[in-house]
Order: C-alpha cells, then sequence, then structure tokens
C-alpha cells in the first residue's frame, strides 16, 4: 500500500559491526550519537546529530526527518523497548506523542519527559475513496463534535483521567448502520484494550462520529506486530469500515480519502535524567 510522505517508512540501513576504531567512528557518524558525556538535549535542535527513537511508520518517524530535527531515526514496533534502549543509552532521545509519552515512562526511573514541543500531528479518520458521501457526513459530525460542549471533557477523560466517555445519546434514536472502526490497541491512552472492549479517544471520537451519521461503532483490532499499515489495509475495500492515521492520507494512493483532523496533538522527547540542562 502506498502511505504519503507524511506516514510512509522509511528502510532502516544494516549496521556494520565495530572492529577498528576508525570504524567504530564511522558508525557513530552513520547512526547518530547515543551518548557522549556531559551530553546536553534541552530542546528539539539538540537532535540533529543524535539518534533518535521513534515508533516505526509513524508520524513521529516521518516527521523529524522532514522537518530536519534528526537524519538519524531508529524505528521501534515496541516504544517501551525503545524507552530501555534510551537508559542502556542505544538512542539520546525518544520522540513520541506526548500523552503516549506519559504511558510508555510511567514508573520508568531514569528517564524524563522534555517540557516543549517537538512539532504537533493531526489524527484523521482514514476510510475508502468509494464512501465520498460518508466523509462528507463524518466531517460534518467531526466539525459538530468539536464545538460542542462534550468535546473537551471527552479527551480530558480518555487522556488526563484514563476514564471511558461517550456522547450521550437518545434511546429511542434507530440506528441502522453499522461503522467499524479498525484500529492498533497498543496505543494507550488513544487505543487499548479493556476486557474485550476498545477504550480510549479513538474510539469514543469514532463512537461519537458513527452516531451521528446515523449508525453504531463496532471495533476491529487488528496485530501492530507485522506493520502499522494493517489498520489501512483491513479498512481496504470495506465499507462503512475507517482507522486513524496521523497527517493526510497519500495523495498518491487512489483508494483512500481522509476526514478533518478531530484532535491535534503535541510530539515530545523523552531523554535521560542525567542530561539535564
Amino acid at each position: 500500500m502506498k502511505l504519503s510522505k507524511k506516514i510512509i517508512a522509511l528502510t532502516a540501513a544494516a549496521v556494520a559491526v565495530c572492529m577498528t576504531l576508525a570504524s567504530c567512528s564511522a558508525q557513530k557518524e552513520d547512526n547518530g550519537i547515543a551518548y557522549e558525556k556531559n551530553m546536553k538535549i534541552a530542546t528539539a535542535e539538540d537532535l540533529a546529530d543524535k539518534a533518535v527513537a521513534v515508533q516505526l511508520r509513524s508520524a513521529e518517524d516521518d516527521y523529524i526527518v522532514t522537518a530536519k530535527i534528526s537524519g538519524y531515526p531508529k524505528r521501534y514496533s515496541d516504544m517501551t523497548t525503545a524507552v530501555q534502549d534510551l537508559i542502556d543509552k542505544k538512542v539520546a532521545a525518544v520522540v513520541v506523542d506526548s500523552n503516549y509519552a506519559k504511558q510508555i515512562t510511567d514508573g520508568v526511573t531514569g528517564v524524563k519527559i522534555v517540557k516543549g514541543s517537538v512539532g504537533s500531528i493531526e489524527y484523521r479518520f482514514l476510510l475508502n475513496k468509494s464512501d465520498s458521501k460518508l466523509l462528507e457526513k463524518m466531517n460534518a459530525q467531526i466539525a459538530a463534535l468539536k464545538v460542542s460542549e462534550e468535546y473537551q471533557p471527552m479527551v480530558e477523560s480518555e487522556l488526563a483521567s484514563g476514564k471511558s466517555y461517550r456522547v450521550a445519546k437518545d434511546s429511542d434514536k434507530e440506528l441502522k448502520k453499522t461503522f467499524t472502526l479498525v484500529t492498533e490497541p497498543s496505543f494507550k491512552p488513544f487505543s487499548y484494550e479493556n476486557k474485550g472492549e476498545v477504550k480510549g479517544l479513538f474510539a469514543a471520537i469514532a463512537d461519537g462520529v458513527a452516531y451521528g451519521c446515523g449508525g453504531k461503532l463496532d471495533t476491529k483490532t487488528v496485530d501492530a506486530a507485522f506493520d502499522i499499515d494493517n489498520a489501512a489495509d483491513t479498512v481496504k475495500g470495506q465499507k462503512n469500515s475507517f482507522c486513524v492515521v496521523a497527517y493526510e492520507a497519500a495523495e498518491d494512493d487512489e483508494a483512500f480519502i481522509t476526514t478533518d483532523s478531530f484532535y491535534t496533538s503535541e510530539l515530545v522527547m523523552i531523554i535521560r535524567t542525567e542530561e539535564k540542562k
């Protein structure tokens, strides 16, 4: 599947084994600085020559390269492993969504989240191009939800308190359609499973949008271990089915269209606590 420059991944280069002092120096140059004595990281500008951990095929992955934050992304499917590699001095920093950063550093010693953003990303729903009429309805519902009295309490509940929030519904309203959110449930607090049910902000907003479009929401999960694009591949060709993407879908991928942004989030750095300015 083709995805845009904003969500497509770059293939990681193979790492040569250090055999001599010269080759070690070359390896450091090729892969960015992971550790130096008294290394200081306080702003995004400090990451220019550093090895930076990002989630494979994510907005963060592309952002730090296209925005020239760092030319040395180290890609992970499991960001808890990235945090451990940060502690083990295999990378200089981790760049992730600010909300997700809190989840993967909770209870972890030796690391901290740097205040201030690296950049920002927009979350949108991706659906089949054949669902253009649904796109119009979803955009209208997203716009209505964002200015409603429920939007901010929903965001705060899902992201800050970790409590599920669903928009108020009329029990007498007949819901004739079923819309399916396809998601990879290891991105808490945005998407996760609890007792077999998909929770998180993505599901909460999708539920509200589906209800506004006259339908109920169903969810389908995919395994991110193979490829984060599993969600989009699952959506492909399925009517009334959508997933979440950061930024817009590919201009050169004629199979998909994306809604307007339903939430904008900051990207932040996680660094070792010793790198304190």
